[in-house]
C-alpha cells in the first residue's frame, strides 16, 4: 500500500474516533441535568499494526466501546438507602400526627379525663346539689365525645393507610411493568449490538428501580443476557426477564379490615407477601400500623373500656337521689374478633376479668385436636384455661371464649377485644337524679350504747346479692347488731324491730383490732362488709338498714373517685392514667426514634448519591476541557488527511511529468 493511502487511512480513523468522542461529550452536556444519567465515555484502542520488512506500523485508531460510568456496589447502596430513608420517612410522618393528637392537652385524652374527674370531686363535697350532678353528667358525656373523636379519628387514619397501601401497589405494578418493557429492549439491544451496552436504556432502568425502591424494598439480579431479575420480600420474584407480577392487595381479617398485600404468580394464584415487605412507602405505612396504629387504637380501647366496665361496677352500688339501685353509667362493646378466609365456624367472645385485658390482638388457632392462643406482636403463646366449652370456656387474658365444635384443623380467628372500645364507648346517664353518689347501706348505733363501739360499711362487695335484690330499695333483711359482752355479740333480722330474729352468734371480738363482720363464722353474707372498731359494751346495738335516700351522702361517690385514681388495669398494676400515659409515652418514643432513624438514613443516602456523582455524575468543567482536547485532536487529524492528500498529489505530479 503506498505511503500516502496509509497515512489518509490512519488520519480518516483518527477523524472517526474523535468525531465519536466529541459526539459523546456533546451528549454528557446535554443531560448534565438529566435525573439518573451517567456519564459516557468513548474506550478507543489502537487499530491493530502491519507488518513490514522493517517491522511493524500503526494503522490509526479504533472505536473500542462507549462506556457509562457505573458502579454496581454504589448503585446498591443508592437503592437500599432510598428505600430505607423513604421507610422512616413515612413511619415519623405518620406517628407524628398521632403523637401530636395524643400529648395535646386539648385534643388528647387527659384534659377531658380530669374535669370529669374534678367533677365527682364536686360531687363528694356536695352530695346534694343537682348542680353538680349535671355537670358529672355533663362532662361524663364530654369525656365519651372524646373517647369516639380520637377512635374515629384512628379509624379514620387505618383507612387512610388503606388508600396509600393501594396506591403504592398500583405504582409497583405499572414500575414493575415498565422495567420489563425494558428488559426486553436492553435484550435486543444487546444482541443488534454484538454485546454493546445499550447505556441511556441502562439508565432508564436503573431510575426505575430507584424509583421501585421509594415504594418498596428490592433485590435484583442480572442476567447473562443483560435483562434484570428484581424480587421482593423473602426473594420473591417481581420481575423475571420480561415478564413482570402483579401485587393485589385484599381485606384482611380484623374490626377495620385492613389491606393486605399478595404477589399474583400466573396460574399459582395469589401468595399473601404482607408480612414479608419492608422498606420503602410500603414498609413505612405496614410499620406504622403494626407499631403505631394498632398499638394505640388497642390501648385507647382498652382505657375506655376499664373505665366503663369498673366505673358501671361502682356506680352500680350505689343509689342515687331517690333511693334506687345504680345503674350502668357507660356502655362498652363486647370484644371483637373475626375469622381468617375460608374458615366457617364461629366462636362466643366475651369479658371474664376486664382488669387482666392487655390490649394486644390473638390469633386463636385450631390444629385438630388442640386450640392454640398467641399474640399477634409477640408470638407469645398465651396459657388458656378451661375446655372451650359453654359451660367452662377458655379463659385467658381476661377474656371468656366458647370454640365451636364444629370447628377443623386450620380454622383460625383474629381476636380484637379492645379494638373498637373508643369509638363504641357509650353515655347512658342523662339524668342527673340517676347519679348514684350514696351508699345503699346505712348503720347507726342505738343512742343508748355506753361503749366506744363503731359501725362502718367499708366496701359493698356484691350488689347482685338477693340482700338487695329481693325487694327493690330495700335491704333483705334489715339487721341488728347486739353485742352480749365486750367480745361476743349477736346478728339479728331486724324485719320486726319490736321481735328481732336471732341469725348468729360471734364471739372472739378483739377491740384492739375490730373485726369485718362478714362473711359470718356461720356463712352469712349478704353483698356487703360491715366493719366494727372500738369497745362496744354489753348491750349496746346497731343497726343495718336500706339507704332510701340519697340526698346528702357520698360514700359512693368517692369509691367512684377511687376507680378514676386506682390500679384497676394491667392485673392491678395500672390506673387509667397509667395506661394512657404509657400510650402517649410509647408513641412519642417511635416516633423519636423513627424520626432519628430518618435523619441518619438521609445523611447515608446523600453520602451515597454523592459517591455515584462523583462516578456516573457529569462535571461540565471536566467536559469542557476535553471538548476542546478532542476538538484539537480531530483538528490535528484533519491535517494529517490535509497533509495525506498533498503527498498523492505530489506523487501523481511526479508520474505525470
Amino acid at each position: 500500500m503506498p505511503s500516502g493511502s496509509s497515512l489518509l487511512g490512519i488520519g480518516i480513523s483518527a477523524l472517526q474516533a474523535y468525531r465519536r468522542s466529541l459526539n459523546t461529550i456533546g451528549h454528557n452536556i446535554a443531560n448534565a441535568s438529566t435525573p439518573g444519567y451517567s456519564r459516557q465515555r468513548v474506550n478507543l484502542t489502537s487499530a491493530p499494526p502491519q507488518f513490514s520488512g522493517y517491522g511493524y506500523v500503526g494503522t490509526g485508531v479504533r472505536t473500542g466501546s462507549v462506556q457509562r460510568s457505573y458502579d454496581a456496589f454504589i448503585g446498591a447502596q443508592v437503592q437500599a438507602y432510598t428505600s430505607s430513608t423513604r421507610e422512616f420517612s413515612v413511619l415519623h410522618q405518620y406517628a407524628a400526627q398521632i403523637d401530636n393528637v395524643l400529648a395535646d392537652p386539648d385534643a388528647g385524652l387527659s384534659t377531658a379525663m380530669q374535669r370529669f374527674h374534678g367533677a365527682l370531686q364536686d360531687l363528694v363535697n356536695d352530695p346534694g346539689s343537682m348542680a353538680a350532678r349535671e355537670v358529672l353528667v355533663s362532662e361524663g358525656q364530654g369525656l365519651v365525645d372524646r373517647f369516639h373523636s380520637l377512635g374515629s379519628w384512628l379509624d379514620d387514619m387505618e383507612t387512610q393507610v388503606n388508600g396509600e397501601l393501594q396506591s403504592s401497589v398500583t405504582n409497583i405494578n405499572s414500575l414493575s411493568a415498565s422495567i420489563a418493557d425494558l428488559n426486553e429492549k436492553i435484550v435486543l439491544a444487546y444482541g443488534a449490538g454484538a454485546g454493546q451496552p445499550p447505556n441511556d436504556l441502562l439508565d432508564q432502568r436503573d431510575m426505575l428501580v430507584q424509583e421501585l425502591s421509594q415504594e418498596v424494598s428490592v433485590t435484583t439480579l442480572e442476567q447473562d443476557d443483560g435483562a434484570l431479575n428484581v424480587m421482593i420480600g423473602t426473594g420473591q420474584a417481581l420481575v423475571v426477564g420480561n415478564t413482570s407480577n402483579d401485587l393485589v392487595t385484599y381485606k384482611g381479617p380484623g374490626v377495620q379490615a385492613p389491606q393486605m398485600i399478595a404477589l399474583r404468580i400466573g396460574a399459582n394464584g395469589n401468595v399473601p407477601i404482607t408480612e414479608q415487605l419492608s422498606g420503602g412507602r410500603i414498609g413505612g405505612l405496614l410499620g406504622f400500623r403494626e407499631r403505631v396504629l394498632e398499638p394505640a387504637a388497642n390501648e385507647l380501647g382498652k382505657t375506655a373500656i376499664g373505665m366503663a366496665r369498673f366505673f358501671n361496677e361502682q356506680h352500680e352500688k350505689g343509689v342515687d337521689i331517690n333511693g334506687q339501685l345504680g345503674r350502668p353509667f357507660f356502655g362498652f362493646p363486647e370484644p371483637q374478633w373475626d375469622s381468617y378466609p375460608g374458615v366457617t365456624s364461629t366462636l362466643s367472645l366475651s369479658w371474664n376479668d376486664v382488669g387482666q385485658v392487655t390490649g394486644a390482638d390473638y390469633k386463636l388457632q385450631f390444629n385438630g385436636g388442640t386450640w392454640n392462643m398467641t399474640r399477634t406482636d409477640t408470638g407469645e403463646t398465651v396459657a388458656m384455661t378451661g375446655s372451650g366449652t359453654a359451660a367452662d370456656p377458655f379463659v385467658a387474658d381476661g377474656l371468656s371464649i366458647v370454640v365451636d365444635p364444629a370447628a377443623v384443623a386450620g380454622d383460625s380467628f383474629l381476636l380484637q377485644p379492645t379494638r373498637q372500645g373508643a369509638a363504641s364507648l357509650q353515655g347512658l346517664i342523662d339524668d342527673p337524679a340517676l347519679v348514684s353518689a350514696a351508699s345503699p347501706v346505712l348503720t347507726t348505733e342505738a343512742s343508748t350504747n355506753t361503749g366506744s363501739g363503731r359501725i362502718s360499711v367499708p366496701e359493698i362487695t356484691d350488689i347482685s346479692n338477693p340482700a338487695f335484690q329481693s325487694v327493690p330499695g330495700s335491704l333483705t333483711p334489715p339487721l341488728m347488731i347486739r353485742f352480749t359482752s365486750a367480745t361476743t355479740y349477736e346478728i339479728y333480722d331486724n324485719s320486726n324491730p319490736s321481735s328481732p330474729a336471732l341469725l348468729e352468734s360471734v364471739s372472739g371480738y378483739d377491740p384492739a383490732t375490730g373485726a369485718d363482720v362478714f362473711p359470718t363464722p356461720g356463712g352469712l353474707d349478704y353483698g356487703y362488709q360491715v366493719h366494727l372498731t372500738g369497745d362496744p359494751a354489753a348491750g349496746d346495738e346497731f343497726s343495718i338498714a336500706y339507704n332510701g335516700s340519697g340526698d346528702g351522702d357520698n360514700r359512693n361517690a368517692v369509691a367512684l373517685g377511687q376507680v378514676l385514681t386506682g390500679k384497676i388495669l394491667g392485673n392491678g398494676t395500672q390506673s387509667l392514667s397509667d395506661v394512657y400515659n404509657g400510650l402517649v409515652s410509647d408513641v412519642g418514643t417511635t416516633t423519636r426514634q423513627a424520626n432519628l432513624a430518618e435523619r441518619s438514613h438521609e445523611q447515608l443516602l446523600q453520602r451515597s448519591l454523592d459517591a455515584r456523582d462523583s462516578v456516573s455524575g457529569v462535571n461540565l468543567d471536566e467536559e469542557a476541557a476535553n471538548l476542546v482536547r478532542f476538538q484539537q485532536a480531530y483538528q490535528a487529524a484533519a491535517q494529517v488527511v490535509a497533509t495525506a492528500n498533498e503527498m498523492f498529489d505530489t506523487l501523481l505530479g511526479a508520474v505525470r511529468r
